[in-house]
């Protein structure tokens, strides 16, 4: 019996010390990117006081990490880049379209407090600054997608979860990020899901009609 026993306690601690560690990835922000373009979303407002604000996003594609960017600011001081990889953009235009089907079919429940991430979860990259002189923090944080009914509407919606920045430097730069969550209308949600288009991101950059003139050559 004893021996049983210690075989299964080295069983079990190989077993968690063999387990993977979770995926995460990271873009360089200095790395080349295009424009995609621009849509538009909701945030909260400071404290989350009052009603949303709508604010501008701009969409790029970085496309030696094949990561999409939405830029955006928050509490008009904070610059923030939300980071999508191929597998969360994927993820995002499926659980849309499951927020559709639920939208159109009146299955979409209020108070249900478990609806933010009704739709999975996916994994992101997250860089911000607070001021232009400040650290540029970085994290990895989850990306959970699911609804919100506010200002007597309902919103598809992301959450990002908190990130977490260690400076390499000093213990006074390290920081956490807030959780943020983005609130979309559909046609906005459907503005996204286009931008995020595999086909779409992998022409940016390419010179207008190369295409053509390479069906032409025989």
């Amino acid at each position: 019996m004893k021996n049983l026993f210690l075989i299964l306690t080295a069983f079990l601690l190989f077993s968690c010390s063999s387990s993977p560690p979770p995926k995460t990835f990271s873009v360089d922000l200095n790395s080349r990117s295009y424009e995609a373009g621009e849509i538009e979303a909701y945030l909260d407002r400071y404290l989350s006081i009052g009603t949303l604000r709508k604010t501008p996003v701009n969409v790029s594609y970085y496309p030696d990490q094949d990561a999409v960017c939405l830029q955006f600011k928050v509490q008009l001081v904070i610059n923030c880049n939300q980071f999508w990889d191929k597998a969360g953009r994927d993820a995002f235009v499926s659980a849309f379209r499951r927020y559709q089907e639920d939208f159109e079919q009146k299955k979409l429940v209020k108070g249900n407090r478990k609806s933010r991430d009704v739709y999975g979860t996916v994994q992101g990259f997250f860089a911000w600054k607070k001021t232009p002189v400040a650290a540029q923090a970085k994290g990895s944080p989850k990306i959970s997608m699911g609804y919100q009914f506010k200002d007597k509407s309902v919103f598809f919606t992301t959450t990002q979860g908190e990130a977490r920045y260690e400076d390499p430097q000093t213990r006074d730069r390290s920081q956490t990020s807030p959780v943020l969550l983005m609130y979309f209308t559909r046609a906005q949600a459907e503005s996204l899901a286009e931008l995020f288009s595999q086909e779409y991101l992998q022409g940016l950059g390419k010179p207008a009609g190369s295409n053509a003139a390479e069906l032409d050559r025989y």
